[in-house]
């Protein structure tokens, strides 16, 4: 389920980084162009590339679902 949600999560965080942005600053007067939607983005990348969703989430006992065992086609979708 995260491999599903991580890429909209990634695109969401990225739309609120560009409606929130205000010229020359972002957010405060500390950064021009990391605000925490980025920093938000870039953990949802690093959840996705380590597996994440088999030790916090859903993913491992939905690849245990019989349907999901039935259909291989699904097993891309949550391993």
């Amino acid at each position: 389920m995260v491999r599903i949600s991580g890429p909209f999560g990634i695109l969401l965080m990225v739309t609120y980084h560009f409606a929130h942005m205000e010229w020359p600053f972002i957010q405060d007067h500390l950064s021009l162009f990391v605000d925490y939607h980025l920093v938000y983005a870039v953990v949802i990348v690093y959840l996705l590339a380590h597996h994440a969703g088999h030790v916090w989430g859903l993913d491992g006992l939905v690849e245990r679902i019989p349907l999901v065992t039935r259909h291989p086609s699904l097993r891309p979708l949550f391993a």
